[in-house]
């Protein structure tokens, strides 16, 4: 067997497994989501805030009759000065520089970056700014506005690149919080699901795991038990229901059992204490005639009256667990029945005048002969014995479309009591009046059942009116 085989597999640990991964996923796509939106709204503000601050510069760009000016205060944005040297600007006539910041004139030799695009276009990118840090840059092309007082003509434009800088070390430092605080709420949120879930499914399975107690507590060798729950769950009281009936067959089963090894102590107690005590006396009197004379004999019929419990003690254990191989035929069963009343004539003289065989010629069935030789004659032999012996015994059918009924009908001297009739196909149960002949087991209406189960025959003992008992043999039409 495969190590994959031999794994033992948890349903506790499958759902949480499964529940946990399915909420982590779903947990994870939205806090992904979150800090994908949080990321791009952060940008857009940063990148927002350079749009704004270049509009602003923008409008301090004037045509003045043909002049650019540029009227910058630097009291208002100290970030372009030289002790902040943080952000930068830079401005364009043309293609000529028109304009720097104060703040980049730390670096003499260093320029924003100049793109060439139509009018009105703004574009922003990622760039190293002079001073070393990683930036980002907006870079628009324009038309200078014209002044109140000019009268330069319309067709006369001044275009402007304007390009303004700014570092994105606080941008990145707050992706970086933004992403780390993601990362941390993923693993704390999918430890915190797997911890929830694992609660809820624990609640869940109390019921399980309850019955699972009440199971282990269970003695079939004792009183009666069931399994009782306080709480009714709909999925387990079908599970419970048939619990309690396979407990309850299986205590009977267990009953049955330790009576049927009393049982079979007692019938083989007799016939043991007797050889015994023969074989005791013979060798206390070994010179006896009386006694010399009969031993052999008499050792002889007690061991075969073991003998006879031992056959039908491995024929009822073979009938119950299906080791007789069936081996179905037509079978006439008058004749089949004739044949049973001959194999008896040696144990009943008379068997021939009690028996009224009322059963059609042609009557045929479709059966294996053994298992219903086997029925037949344990249940004739039954009624002959039991039955008052200057009283007839009746054998006579019953056909249906699906089925033949044989009855087999005897008097007795008092009807039976329901408990009897019920318990007359035990193993070893026997009449109290009849537990005294050594002949009788009780074993042969054990056998009889056994036998209709394996060959899907039913059997019944039931009283009829004037103390008639009559036992049922239903066998199915082929």
């Amino acid at each position: 067997m495969s190590q994959q085989q031999n794994k033992s597999h948890s349903i506790k640990r499958k759902l949480v497994n499964n529940i946990s991964a399915v909420i982590s996923v779903i947990l994870f796509t939205i806090f992904l989501t979150v800090d994908i939106s949080v990321d791009t709204w952060v940008e857009d503000q940063f990148n927002q805030s350079l749009t704004n601050k270049a509009n602003y510069l923008k409008t301090l760009v004037e045509d003045d009759n043909g002049n650019v000016e540029f009227d910058f205060a630097g009291e208002f944005m100290s970030e372009y000065e030289q002790t902040q040297a943080s952000e930068f600007y830079q401005l364009w006539h043309g293609e000529a520089i028109f304009e720097r910041s104060d703040s980049l004139d730390l670096f003499p030799g260093a320029n924003l970056p100049f793109l060439d695009m139509p009018i009105n276009e703004s574009k922003i990118i990622d760039i190293d700014l002079p001073n070393g840090h990683d930036g980002r840059a907006l870079i628009s092309h324009f038309i200078a506005q014209k002044g109140d007082r000019s009268t330069t003509g319309l067709d006369v434009f001044n275009r402007m690149t304007l390009a303004i800088a700014a570092p994105t070390d606080e941008l990145n430092k707050v992706l970086i919080i933004i992403d780390v605080v993601f990362i941390l709420t993923c693993i704390f949120g999918v430890f915190g699901v797997r911890y929830l879930v694992t609660r809820i499914v624990n609640k869940g399975l109390f019921p399980l795991n309850n019955l699972n107690e009440q199971i282990k507590i269970l003695d079939i060798t004792g009183v009666a038990q069931t399994i009782e729950s306080d709480i009714k769950v709909e999925e387990l009281e079908p599970i419970r229901n048939e619990l309690n009936k396979f407990i309850t067959v299986n205590q009977k089963l267990y009953s049955s059992e330790k009576r049927l090894t009393n049982d079979i102590a007692h019938e083989l107690k007799t016939p043991i204490a007797e050889l015994i005590s023969l074989s005791e006396v013979a060798l206390r009197y070994p010179n006896d005639k009386r006694i010399s004379d009969t031993y052999t004999s008499d050792v002889l019929n007690i061991s075969q009256r073991m003998k006879i419990i031992v056959n039908n003690l491995l024929l009822l254990q073979r009938s119950s667990s299906s080791a007789i191989e069936l081996n179905k035929q037509n079978i006439i069963l008058k004749h089949l029945t004739k044949q049973v009343i001959e194999e008896l004539a040696f144990k009943h003289l008379n068997i021939s005048e009690r028996i009224t065989n009322m059963l059609n010629d042609k009557l045929t069935i479709f059966a294996d002969e053994f298992s219903l030789n086997t029925i037949l004659c344990n249940l004739i032999d039954n009624a002959l014995f039991y039955g008052i012996t200057d009283q007839a015994i009746t054998i006579d059918a019953t056909e249906s479309e699906h089925s033949v009924t044989i009855s087999i009908s005897n008097k007795i001297d008092r009807p039976l009591s329901d408990e009897e009739l019920s318990a007359i196909f035990d193993p070893l149960y026997q009449l109290d009046s009849s537990r005294t002949n050594n002949q009788r087991h009780g074993l042969g209406l054990s056998i009889v059942l056994s036998l209709c189960n394996l060959n899907g025959f039913k059997v019944n003992a039931q009283n009829n009116k004037s103390n008639t008992l009559t036992f049922n043999l239903t066998l199915p039409i082929k």
